[in-house]
């Protein structure tokens, strides 16, 4: 045999495959059909998902018994550490897993409080002197016994490579019960904080499952099945490759620095392109809704979101914004709505409805009218009803002040319509103190022709 591996004519010299010391297969040396495979399922497991039989495809020597340490679960290492039998742990048929098994783990009935059993496996990890290697373990459950007193636990912890001496911090899923993991989330993941980054001189993490029976409560019969365990690993960078033509594009690169996701296309000279809607954690969507419309939406009630900007430029990143200066909100140029315009802080400008759904501008030249007649008599008589009223406000704003105005409700009742403006339901909402003016000023003149008359006789 030469220095660096075998002087035979590869594995075609010899019968059968390469197995491990339990007689799971690793290595097929057999390339024929379709069916043939070239790593066991252990291998497969452990390259394809990071966990080595996670899938729990090779049972123990004796299928059908519990797990202990004379029929070992190839590749893991099962410790009753209190429960004396009374926690156990074996494979059993599972036709909608992709092994066609699953890990069963059973509690008995009236077992004392505070026991516990583990499942355990050192998993070999990549590292690098800057932490270029994430890993983050985890399992799925299906079938719990609905019951707050058994429970679950997912725990990791890098090592060395002498797998005794740990390394960097602790990580944990936290205690879930059955109950949990019955009726709601139904997978435990160890994830989002700094201990998920490989130490420099990490060699091995070691991944452990807890079952236990909690501190205190009647203990039933309970059971919970793992169906798989896997080690999601993260990189520092990933590149995605150019679809069509990688000879024009450089690839997208994407990494995290300080916090930010950055997303880089075409070495940062590209565009990133989203084909459907934007979800900004679990509150928040951006979605785009057809050619022209781009909605804001929050996910609790399907209501608008909430959009808090610095400046909004509505064109061309030019001199036209709006802007909050600390104090009102500023337009920087002319202002148009429908064929009228005004400038800046000169805006007279009137919502016609409590949630501001139209909004107009105010103008007086002779060139916006049309039929300019005398106030007719009717408008006269109105305007001779119309009353003052001290009333106190209940405006927030307002801090139920004494106010001096009137009642749309009585401004209506007077005749005067065309001074009441109303919502969205035909109530009357708010009042035209144009129209009010001028209906006072029709008044103030015929009560001068009335005096005038009167001095006359």
């Amino acid at each position: 045999m030469g220095k660096y591996g075998t002087n035979l004519e590869g594995f075609g010299a010899f019968e059968g495959g390469v197995n491990a010391d339990k007689g799971a297969p690793l290595v097929s040396t057999s390339s024929d059909g379709e069916t043939a495979l070239l790593f066991g399922p252990a291998a497969l497991r452990e390259i394809q998902a990071g966990v080595a039989n996670g899938d729990f495809a090779i049972p123990p020597d004796e299928a059908d018994a519990t797990i202990t340490a004379e029929n070992p679960l190839p590749y893991w290492t099962f410790t009753d550490v209190n429960s004396a039998g009374a926690i156990t742990c074996k494979i059993v048929d599972d036709a909608s897993s992709g092994s066609s098994n699953t890990l069963r783990w059973s509690i008995t009935a009236a077992s004392a409080n505070s026991l516990s059993a583990k499942l355990t496996r050192f998993i070999p990890v990549a590292s690098t002197r800057n932490r270029a290697f994430a890993y983050s373990p985890e399992l799925n459950t299906f079938a719990a016994t609905n019951t707050a007193i058994a429970t679950i636990r997912l725990q990791a912890q890098f090592y060395k490579s002498d797998q005794t001496t740990t390394t960097g911090t602790a990580m944990d899923s936290g205690v879930f019960t059955f109950a949990t993991m019955g009726t709601g989330s139904n997978w435990l993941q160890i994830s989002g904080t700094t201990a998920n980054a490989a130490p420099s001189d990490a060699a091995f993490c070691l991944v452990t499952i807890t079952v236990a029976t909690a501190a205190a409560g009647t203990v039933v019969a309970s059971t919970i099945d793992i169906p798989e365990v896997r080690l999601i690993r993260g990189d520092q960078t990933t590149l995605f490759a150019e679809y069509t033509t990688p000879a024009t594009y450089a690839p997208t690169l994407v990494r995290q620095v300080n916090g930010t996701l950055q997303i880089s296309p075409n070495a940062g000279t590209g565009a990133v392109q989203i084909g459907g809607a934007l979800n900004l954690d679990t509150r928040h969507t951006i979605e785009p809704l057809n050619t022209g419309t781009v909605q804001f939406t929050r996910n609790d009630t399907g209501n608008r979101s909430s959009i808090t900007v610095g400046r909004v430029f509505p064109g061309t990143q030019t001199t036209r914004y709006i802007d909050d200066n600390g104090s009102q909100t500023e337009v920087s140029a002319a202002l148009y709505i429908g064929s009228y315009s005004t400038t800046g802080s000169a805006a007279n400008l009137r919502a016609t409805s409590a949630t501001g759904s139209a909004i107009l501008f105010s103008t007086s030249s002779r060139r916006w009218k049309d039929n300019i007649e005398d106030v007719d008599a009717e408008t006269l008589a109105a305007a001779k009803r119309l009353k003052a009223r001290h009333f106190n406000s209940k405006h927030e704003v307002d801090n139920n002040k004494r106010l001096l105005g009137m009642i749309a409700e009585e401004v209506q009742e007077a005749g005067l319509d065309c001074a009441v403006e109303y919502d969205a339901d035909g109530l009357p909402l708010a009042i035209d103190w144009n129209a009010i003016t001028a209906a006072l000023l029709a008044r103030l003149e015929d009560a001068e022709r009335r005096i005038a008359a009167l001095e006359s006789r």
